[in-house]
């Protein structure tokens, strides 16, 4: 199969096979480095459609291969408050997965714009925040405690099952023993959840925090002790 139009094709109507995901599993997925320029283009198209389809397919991308976008990272922090909200959306997942190849550091300033929208009403960008503030915390240890604090904080901002985002991302935080602890005082109060999948996450998340280490069998003790 040949190289698509990928521009024109996101600015008719997304029926099946047309829809960004379908477009990145067709073609970008499997040719990345003949879209990237289009796809960068495309974030400043005049079309709405194509903005947010260009900025769907990044964020699947980066997921996927993020060390590919990674040179672009620039438009993709200039748009963590951007107007549309499926741009706005799609920027900070992109930038979370950026995170994960950014030796230079260039996604450590996104942490206070992406934490400014765990108080969105929007449920989708909350969630998209948390998970990407997770994998900034990972990418960036320094950054954790501040990450979690911030995440911790924002609970109320959380309600009903909604807070399964912030239980998730718990887990980010196993490779530090004063953090884990911390965020496993923040499980303790949703292990016996009457919300049933925030029950499930709290459960797994818990579990995560036990690093295979030979440190296990102690900390294993002092969590019992929390």
């Amino acid at each position: 199969m040949g190289r698509i139009d990928l521009l024109r094709v996101l600015d008719q109507k997304w029926d099946d096979g047309r829809r960004p995901k379908d477009l990145f599993a067709a073609h970008v997925a499997k040719h990345p480095a003949a879209y990237v320029a289009d796809l960068v283009a495309g974030l400043e198209s005049k079309s709405a459609r194509v903005r947010n389809g260009c900025a769907e397919i990044c964020s699947l991308l980066a997921a996927a291969q993020p060390r590919i976008l990674y040179p672009h990272v620039d438009r993709f922090l200039e748009r963590l408050d951007a107007k549309d909200k499926a741009v706005r959306w799609e920027a900070v997942c992109t930038v979370g997965s950026l995170a994960t190849v950014d030796a230079a550091g260039a996604t450590r300033a996104s942490v206070g714009p992406i934490t400014r929208h765990l108080a969105q009403e929007s449920i989708v960008l909350q969630g998209h925040a948390v998970r990407a503030l997770a994998k900034l915390a990972r990418s960036f240890p320094d950054l954790a405690p501040g990450i979690l604090r911030q995440l911790i904080a924002a609970k109320g901002r959380f309600p009903g099952t909604r807070v399964g985002y912030l239980v998730e991302a718990m887990a980010a935080f196993a490779d530090d023993l004063a953090l884990a602890a911390e965020a496993a005082r923040f499980l303790d109060g949703h292990i016996e959840s009457d919300l049933a999948p925030v029950r499930t996450k709290a459960r797994r998340a818990r579990k995560a925090l036990l690093p295979p280490t030979p440190d296990a069998d102690w900390w294993r003790s002092r969590r019992q002790s929390l």
